[in-house]
Parts: structure tokens; C-alpha cells; sequence
């Protein structure tokens, strides 16, 4: 039987985010995952700018950036009617977005979490959790060998529908029931995307493009799920629904359909509690995530890196209870606020394009609006003495 300060379940980047900043803090980790790496992950592969500081700070931005990737400088919408808008992402350029696999990606974060000392569970599934006196006993299943692990405070970190949180009845019993599917395809391309991350609309979704370097292109879309009452093949699906877009069409028709499609669904969840006695989610288990403006590996990371924080200020204070581990929760809101508001308010106006178009055509030609609202999204944040973001 191991012991530990901290087991966490879920080796993504909030997750691998927590693992690394906890370990540097002088804490054994121990970081576990159902996947071996690297995986393929379904997202939409976007990098927002305001991941760089974060990268700097795990030490990690020097090796992503070896990596295949394209930059992205700026950022496009249109309309299904026509109307396009465009506008810069960053002022400077080592705060460029990319265009980047999370296959690598992850893999780079777990990889660092290993070299910063975390023990690595790769392929192995936690089969029980349960908490014995003031220590959380984890039953693992690494290639059917079974083995016990302990540990002083558990992370789940193993995405938007958590076997921790559900297993310790952190889930309430609202319905998940969603409006839309999400849906990731790559493409191979004669094209070119230019350095552009590009939101498309089309009746009942949307979808956004990214380039990742090497002529392939990640497609990630969202659709009503009402108007999917039939399966569809890959082609079928993209003809009937993004081609109504001129620009879609045209980037379908000189694209070809490379691997299988992924779904999820729902698309969105309601925030869920992520806080307990000697138990704290992150990432998509703490529902903190975004799909529409690629935000969501930052919510991730940044959750990870708080979460780190209030188990260090729990170690100092000996207080494990729910009521002080309650301070990440709230640590989150308030870093957060702001970009889920604005997030909130996309996500309303992406399903009513009549709202939407005509502030598209209107930020072809008076561009200050679309500007701002994009510097809101992905302007990096500042970055301490100590290499906390702040």
C-alpha cells in the first residue's frame, strides 16, 4: 500500500496542472488516469492567448511551441447570411494563440508532472473511493493489477461526467438534458486558414476551425440536438447542417474528412458543488469549463493551479474541513466572473442569429467592438514574481 499527501484522478491539464504546482510545493502527488498516453481528447484543439502565462508558469511553453502547431493571430466570424467580421487576437507576438493537438498537448503536462516528481497511474481505473479516519483509501486496477492507495486529500479531475464526484454524492439530481451535440472532425486541406481561429454560424449551431500546421485542420461544431432526429454519416451530417454557410461550404469543399467523428453531449452542464472534506474538483468535473471561446483549457489549468493553493493553505492550517476547502470554490468564481459572464452572453447570441448577424456586419466596418470584446477573451494575464497568474 502507497501513501500520499494528494491522489488525484484525471491526468488532463487540470489535473496534470494541480499535480505539477502541488509537487514544486514540496507535496507527494500521486496523479491517476483510466488512458494511457498520449490519447486522443475531443476538443477543439484552439489554444486561447491567455494560456501563455500558465504555460510559463508550469515551464512548459518552450516544448509546446516544439511541437507541431499552427500560430493564430487573429480571429474571424461569419454569418450564414454572409457577414464577416475579423479582428487581432494579441498585440504581442509571444501571446499569439495556436492551433495544437491536445494529444500533445496533455502529453507535455503529464510528461512534466513526471519529471517534477508525481507518481504516474497511467491506465488504471479507480474501481473504489472511500475515506477511513482522515485519509481517502483508493482501490486501483493498473492491467488487472490491483492495488491500494492512500492519501490525505483527493482531486477529481476526471472531466464533465466525474465517477468521483458522482460516487461521493457530490452531484445533484438535476438533468443534463442539453440543447446541443457536440461534434470534433479533422480535416486535410488544400486551403489555407492563415493564422485565423474562425467561428462559423449556421441554423441551430455554430462551428469553429483551427488550423493545426500541417494542412489539417480540427472542425468542432455544435448542433441543436432537435433538428438530429436521424444518424447521419460523417459527410451526410456536414453537408445537411455547416454547408447552409458559404464559408463552410467552401472550407468543406476543398477539405477531406481524415479519422472518425467524436460526440459528446450535452455540450453544457450546470455548475456543480466542488468542494468537500478533503475533496476538491477542477477542470470539467468542477464544471469550469467553456466551449465556445476555447477557454476552456485555461479554466481547467487555472482551476488546478487554485486548487493547489487551498490544499497548500489546508497542509499549513491542518483544516481539511469543507467549510475552509469551500475558499477554492469561491477563489474560482471571483477569478472567473467576469470571463463567464461574457461567455454567458456568446453563447446566448450564437443561437439567435438574428441578433447576432447584424452585429457581425456592423464589426466589418466599425471594428472598436469586436476588438474589445476579443481583447476581454484572450488577453494574457499577468504573471507574478513567484509564477502564479494572477
Amino acid at each position: 500500500m502507497s501513501r500520499m499527501d494528494i491522489a488525484i484522478v484525471g491526468a488532463g491539464p487540470a489535473g496534470s496542472a494541480a499535480a505539477i504546482f502541488l509537487a514544486r510545493k514540496g507535496y507527494s502527488v500521486t496523479l491517476i488516469d483510466k488512458e494511457q498516453f498520449p490519447r486522443e481528447k475531443l476538443c477543439g484543439d484552439f489554444i486561447n492567448p491567455i494560456n501563455r502565462p500558465v504555460f510559463r508558469a508550469l515551464d512548459v511553453e518552450e516544448t509546446i511551441l516544439s511541437q507541431q502547431h499552427e500560430t493564430v493571430t487573429s480571429f474571424r466570424m461569419t454569418s450564414f447570411s454572409g457577414e464577416e467580421a475579423e479582428a487581432a487576437l494579441a498585440c504581442r507576438d509571444e501571446d499569439m494563440g495556436l492551433g495544437l493537438r491536445r494529444f500533445d498537448l496533455d502529453q507535455i503536462l503529464l510528461q512534466k508532472a513526471g519529471s517534477e516528481g508525481v507518481s504516474l497511474f497511467q491506465n488504471s481505473r479507480v474501481r473504489s473511493i472511500r475515506k477511513e479516519s482522515n485519509e481517502w483509501d483508493l482501490e486501483t486496477d493498473r492491467g488487472g493489477i490491483v492495488e491500494h492507495l492512500r492519501a490525505r486529500v483527493l482531486i477529481g479531475a476526471d472531466g464533465r461526467n466525474s465517477w468521483v464526484a458522482h460516487h461521493l454524492g457530490m452531484v445533484t439530481a438535476k438533468s443534463t438534458r442539453g440543447r446541443s451535440v457536440g461534434f470534433q472532425v479533422r480535416l486535410t486541406t488544400s486551403g489555407k486558414i492563415d493564422g485565423k481561429v474562425e467561428i462559423h454560424l449556421f441554423p441551430g449551431g455554430y462551428a469553429g476551425v483551427v488550423g493545426l500546421g500541417d494542412h489539417t485542420i480540427t472542425l468542432g461544431f455544435a448542433i441543436d440536438k432537435g433538428s438530429l432526429r436521424q444518424r447521419h454519416s460523417t459527410e451526410r451530417l456536414l453537408d445537411s447542417h455547416l454547408s447552409v454557410n458559404p464559408y463552410l461550404k467552401e472550407i468543406l469543399r476543398r477539405s477531406e474528412v481524415v479519422g472518425a467523428m467524436r460526440s459528446t453531449y450535452p455540450v453544457y452542464f450546470p455548475p456543480r458543488r466542488s468542494y468537500g472534506e478533503r475533496i476538491l474538483l477542477v477542470g470539467d468535473a468542477a464544471r469550469v469549463n467553456e466551449p465556445v471561446t476555447g477557454e476552456g483549457i485555461y479554466f481547467a489549468m487555472k482551476s488546478g493551479e487554485l486548487a493547489a493553493q487551498a490544499i497548500d493553505q489546508a497542509f499549513r492550517k491542518s483544516d481539511f474541513s469543507a467549510s475552509h476547502l469551500r475558499l477554492y470554490e469561491r477563489d474560482c468564481r471571483s477569478a472567473f466572473a467576469a470571463r463567464r459572464r461574457m461567455n454567458t452572453l456568446i453563447r446566448w447570441l450564437v443561437y439567435r442569429p438574428a441578433l447576432l448577424s447584424p452585429l457581425i456586419r456592423v464589426s466589418a466596418t466599425r471594428t472598436r467592438l469586436l476588438d474589445s470584446l476579443v481583447h476581454m477573451i484572450c488577453a494574457p494575464e499577468v504573471v507574478g514574481r513567484k509564477g502564479a497568474i494572477s
